[in-house]
């Protein structure tokens, strides 16, 4: 007797036991549910030349340092000027405000924590009446002080400096900064407009160099920054956008979207099990174990302190999806053989268990195996969903293989008892669906070649058109659309909230130059060479003519670089231009000699300006910068093509010197860059190790390793099948689609190990093509049954609010539609070849033989 066999006597033998252990076992698990917490956070760790620089840059040539994060608001005016003195000082008032807030001044930087036009223009005009020293370097003046300024000046007054501030042919480093917060439709030298910036820096506990990537502090900080935006008087409107908005944004999309997709998936398994089971009582027993595997689930996350976030979205619908097919393989292999056995409810379930335990154990394993292929990835989300994943489907083993059969068990030898007759036809096993399961069979019989051909065909068109699937990172997928108006019409408790996200975005990065949409050229090494400064003249030029670069209001590129710093410090600082020209040996205007004396009197004249363009450590000059606003609705990877290309610009120009192309643009397109290159390791990692896995069991079981790579193949043409789809389909490979490819390994080697393995129990006794039809028409209508079933739970996901979840239950229901085309379809014809002409074949014609001599 095999283990399994010993397993299922066990379970049928004690199932009271059984389901007494694993009740207590459930309270156990579940108790941990309790610890399970919503977060928003998909943390990226990566180290890269361009996350190096932006560091570096934001150490060392940037106001804050590298641990802060901006909150941006746009202003819009209902009276048609924000930049009216009435206007300013609301805006003043309005930060005082985020001050007096604990929530959110807890989490502002010391200096300068929110910036505006109207804070240059107060602090210009404070600077005026002072006859302060032009710069601003030192302590700012207070709000207060800011507010008390303008409170006392005339609107002509307040006009005239507003005009002076906003000169782009006059600037210090804060009137250059005060360009960039009004729109791109402000016209130089007005004293009107009708949106304007504020830019809100908060301190955080690392760099942030993902959306999302913040703490609840900071996040609930800005949810607090917006409310009380919200709560203004006056005309002027608050648009904002920031890395914990989007955070508190998609924590409600979580929300909304579990309590949309949630009932309807469950609502599918429940029609699906009535129409498959046609059993009252087999469903009741479904549902419960469905529950109880979630509750394991939740409850496992909550003990290893793994949080439900958008990617966990997943998880329960899965689980829902693998734990009805569990159900089918179990309830329809029992129904059969109370069919074909004539004989009790126990020693049914004995056979069935013993027929399809192996199956359900070899499923686990190498299911298991495909989510754990996700602990390849730099996301720390994907690698927790692998672990939750793997460690859902192990539960649901547990539950599928052992406590519902206990339960089905006591609870038909109770009915059956008191003359109940629970015997029940299997699905598929009769009818028109007999005819169209058999269709493998079919055509594994004439025409087995041309099958296998076919698919092998198409495959290789799918991995084709697999290279030019999309890899770029769009915020777009994170960001949750407006609700659908039908959701108006669902009970209140079920209606998702407010998503403004998308709207603010599209509208601020098109209006503005915000300072999450910056690229930089980091220089470093022997930035004192003479040709140093040449080469940054023609790399401003290059970033000039580049598609991405945006437009300052007076029609000029945003581009900023040391040259175009000192020509504008030059143009009010006697000293400075006179050593910015005497530098110059050739009159380009370009200083090509004594660089670090041309880079010390920048910082004498200027060193609020200098700083932020040149860095010097332990008194030698050792990087510069340039700064590039690009278009916040471009995609990073045409993003990161201009700007290294400006990059290259400098490397080409220069010896000793190394350009890096960075900003928060680049970051993240290398960031999802390598993500997506883990993601192609993983699946390769994912489909060896199930390759290794198969031809070792079903060697030892079987005595055949390459039964164990035939039944691969097929998961082999699915996943082609899939990405050849996306390529079609335009879906991008994105956070979440990237959980696409191990699931489907996982759910494809779940359909085609059912098959193999009831394929090899037929043909111990039983012609391959007999033993081909059995298969297919008795596993066919469980794999069908859970192949709709699942797929309607994935598919159910086209009402969530992420677009991104939304590809992921489109792509997930197609991929499991290949993999019930692939193992009913395919997988007969390439076992009718592997029967035909595989190791078995070989035996079979050798005994033949060899009884043919004797």
């Amino acid at each position: 007797m095999s283990w399994i066999e010993r397993a299922a006597g066990a379970i049928t033998g004690h199932s009271r036991l059984i389901i007494a252990v694993l009740l207590l076992v459930t309270m156990a698990i579940g108790a941990g549910a309790s610890g399970v917490e919503e977060s928003s956070s998909v943390a990226i760790s990566d180290e890269s030349d361009a996350t190096r620089a932006s560091d570096y840059v934001s150490e060392h040539m940037s106001a804050y340092g590298p641990n802060t994060t901006t909150m941006v608001l746009a202003v819009r005016d209902g009276d048609g000027n924000v930049l009216s003195r009435t206007s300013l000082i609301r805006s003043l008032e309005f930060q005082q405000r985020l001050r007096d807030n604990e929530t959110v001044n807890g989490t502002l930087v010391e200096q300068r924590a929110s910036v505006g036009v109207s804070n240059v223009v107060a602090r210009t005009a404070i600077r005026q009446r002072t006859s302060a020293e032009n710069g601003t370097a030192g302590s700012p003046p207070p709000l207060d002080a800011q507010i008390s300024q303008l409170e006392s000046m005339t609107d002509a007054e307040v006009a005239a400096v507003v005009e002076r501030v906003l000169d782009e042919n006059v600037q210090t480093a804060a009137e250059q900064t005060a360009i960039r917060l009004v729109g791109q439709g402000y016209e130089p030298g007005s004293t009107t407009a009708d949106a304007r910036l504020l830019v809100v820096t908060q301190q955080t506990e690392k760099p942030i160099r993902t959306a999302s990537a913040v703490s609840e502090d900071v996040s609930a900080g800005q949810v607090a920054a917006r409310q009380i935006a919200g709560e203004q008087d006056g005309p002027e409107s608050y648009l904002a956008i920031g890395a914990g908005l989007v955070g508190q944004q998609e924590t409600a999309a979580v929300e909304g979207s579990m309590s949309i997709v949630g009932p309807l998936a469950l609502l599918f398994v429940l029609v699906t099990l009535s129409i498959a089971y046609r059993d009252l009582l087999d469903v009741v027993l479904g549902l419960v174990g469905v529950v109880m595997v979630l509750v394991w689930a939740f409850g496992t996350m909550g003990w290893l302190g793994i949080d439900f976030n958008q990617v966990m979205i997943a998880v329960p619908i899965l689980l829902i999806g693998l734990s009805v097919d569990y159900a089918f393989h179990v309830v329809m292999r029992y129904r059969e053989e109370r069919e074909s056995g004539g004989d009790g409810v126990r020693p049914s379930m004995r056979r069935a268990l013993s027929g399809i335990g192996a199956a359900l154990v070899l499923v686990t394993i190498t299911t298991a195996i495909g989510f754990l292929g996700n602990l390849t990835s730099p996301l720390a989300d994907l690698r927790e969903f692998g672990i939750a994943a793997a460690a859902g489907i192990v539960s649901t083993l547990f539950v599928f293989g052992m406590l519902v059969p206990a339960l089905k068990t006591e609870i038909d030898s109770f009915l059956e008892g008191r003359g109940w007759d629970r015997s029940t036809r299997s699905f598929g096993s009769s009818g028109r669906l007999q005819s169209i399961l058999g269709g493998g069979a079919t055509l594994a019989r004439r025409v087995p070649v041309a099958v296998l051909a076919l698919a092998v065909l198409l495959s290789a068109v799918g991995m084709v058109g697999a290279t030019t699937v999309d890899t770029s990172y769009s915020a777009e997928a994170f960001l949750a659309d407006d609700p659908p108006a039908w959701t108006e019409n669902i009970p209140s408790s079920f209606q998702p909230g407010e998503f403004f996200l998308k709207d603010n975005r599209d509208y601020i990065y098109g209006q503005f130059q915000t300072p999450d949409q910056q690229g930089q050229i980091l220089l470093e090494g022997a930035v004192t060479e003479p040709n140093t400064l040449e080469a940054a003249a023609t790399a401003e030029e290059t970033a000039a003519a580049q598609s991405v670069t945006v437009e300052r209001p007076s029609g000029d590129p945003a581009v900023a670089s040391p040259l175009s710093a000192m020509e504008r410090v030059a143009a009010r600082n006697e000293t400075f231009n006179a050593t910015f020209h005497g530098a110059d040996t050739d009159g380009n205007g370009v200083p090509d000699q004594n660089l670090s004396a041309v880079y010390g009197e920048f910082f004498a004249a200027a060193p609020d300006v200098a700083d932020r363009f040149v860095h010097r450590s332990g008194g030698e000059y050792v990087a510069l910068k340039l700064r590039v606003a690009v278009d916040g609705n471009t995609d990073g990877p045409t993003i990161t093509d201009a700007l290294s290309t400006v990059a290259n610009t400098v490397e080409a120009e220069t010896s000793g010197v190394e350009a890096t192309a960075t900003g928060r643009p680049v970051v993240t397109t290398e960031i999802t860059e390598k993500l997506m290159s883990t993601v192609v390791q993983g699946l390769a990692v994912t489909i060896g190790a199930v390759f290794v896995l198969l031809v070792v069991v079903f060697r030892i079981r079987e005595g055949s390793a390459s039964l164990g790579a035939v039944t691969l193949l097929p998961v082999v043409f699915t996943v082609s099948w899939l990405l050849g789809t996306m390529a079609l389909l335009e879906i991008p490979v994105s956070v979440i689609t990237a959980l696409v490819g191990s699931i489907a390994v996982g759910l494809g080697v779940d359909y085609t190990i059912h098959v193999t393995e009831r394929f090899s129990t037929e043909l111990a006794e039983l012609p391959p093509q007999t033993a081909l039809r059995r298969t297919v028409v008795g596993t066919g209508g469980a794999l069908l049954s859970s192949a709709i079933t699942t797929a309607a739970g994935f598919g159910v996901l086209a009402f969530a609010l992420f677009p991104g979840l939304q590809q992921f239950g489109l792509l997930l229901a197609i991929s499991i539609g290949y993999a019930f085309f692939a193992s009913v379809f395919v997988q007969p014809s390439v076992l009718a070849l592997w029967s035909r002409y595989g190791p078995s074949a070989v035996e079979q014609t050798t005994a033949t033989s060899a009884a043919s001599d004797d």
